[in-house]
């Protein structure tokens, strides 16, 4: 399994407006029981509005990208890389975030394990995942300054 700082580099390669809002991959955890769920933090200051607020443009860009994220990483952890996009995501956004902030992306159990047969067995599959989005400091157990849902479309890619 690839280290998250490495993951990181590969990411801000690949996907250069990730490197220049700041974004780093915390913590990815990925078990059938509970699903999996992966951490992303974002500074404040690249990605500021006139407001001197966490622009909304940053937030669904860190939305949408953890989503891909996480469902890249649950495919590399089943040792079946894939190409991953999104076909579909609603955004709300609740309350302004005024600090540096944190996404937390999930994949329920039931989710989880339907992704996992349908990759596995056909070589692509559908998942549906949520984001929260709080600011640093602000437990997860609160109300999220902004929440996404989404949905992921997932091909093995070919290795022969």
């Amino acid at each position: 399994m690839m280290h998250l700082d490495d993951f990181t580099q590969e990411i801000h390669r690949d996907i250069p407006l990730s490197q220049h809002m700041g974004f780093q991959f915390r913590a990815f955890h990925c078990e059938p029981s509970i699903g999996a769920e992966l951490r992303t933090e974002l500074p404040l200051t690249p990605n500021l509005n006139d407001k001197h607020t966490a622009f909304g443009g940053s937030i669904a860009t860190l939305a949408t990208l953890s989503g891909w994220s996480l469902v890249t990483l649950i495919s590399r952890h089943l040792n079946l890389p894939a190409q991953v996009v999104v076909y579909h995501s609603e955004q709300r956004f609740s309350a302004p975030i005024e600090h540096d902030f944190y996404s937390i992306a999930k994949v329920t159990a039931q989710d989880y394990q339907h992704f996992v047969d349908s990759l596995s067995h056909g070589g692509s599959a559908k998942v549906q995942l949520s984001v929260d989005i709080y600011p640093i400091g602000q437990s997860p157990k609160q109300k999220p300054s902004a929440s996404y849902q989404g949905k992921y479309l997932a091909k093995v890619i070919n290795t022969d």
